[in-house]
């Protein structure tokens, strides 16, 4: 945010430009992080089965049960 004040100011674009793009963007960090924490966990599994370490019985069992 606050390169982005420096950045709004070189421009020559008001200062209260930040509120508005603070609104959107928090929004739009949730998807980020969404977004991320989805594909480290997709590559955890994959590395994990590839590495024979995936308890693949444990997986099925927990996804009967929350059914």
């Amino acid at each position: 945010m606050i390169m982005l004040g420096m950045v709004l100011q070189s421009v020559g674009l008001p200062m209260e430009g930040i509120a508005l793009i603070a609104g959107v963007d928090r929004v739009l960090d949730m998807m980020r992080t969404m977004i991320n924490i989805t594909g480290d966990a997709a590559c955890a599994v994959v590395v994990s089965a590839t590495e024979g370490e995936l308890d693949r019985d444990m997986i099925d069992n927990q996804v009967v049960a929350s059914k």
